[in-house]
């Protein structure tokens, strides 16, 4: 039989604890930002109104909800 202290038996179980914390941890932050940059891959900027919008057709020229201009796909930054 192995004896074990007390001591390192609450060290091991709160390393597994935290060790296992930071690896769903991960995994989630790793899951929202790959949600969130396939959402921006459909944002839209209008040329004239300057509105951000969500466009998920596939038309090379979107047209702007809120003033109808024909709009060309880019890339939208974050600030």
């Amino acid at each position: 039989m192995i004896r074990v202290s007390l001591g390192i038996l609450v060290i091991v179980y709160l390393t597994f604890l935290l060790g296992t914390l930071a690896v769903v941890w991960f995994v989630a932050e790793f899951l929202r930002i790959g949600r969130e940059r396939q959402r921006r891959q459909h944002f839209v900027i209008c040329g004239l109104c300057d509105h951000i919008y969500e466009d998920v057709s596939e038309e090379r020229l979107p047209p702007c909800p809120r003033c109808g201009a024909l709009n060309e796909r880019s890339r939208v930054r974050e600030i």
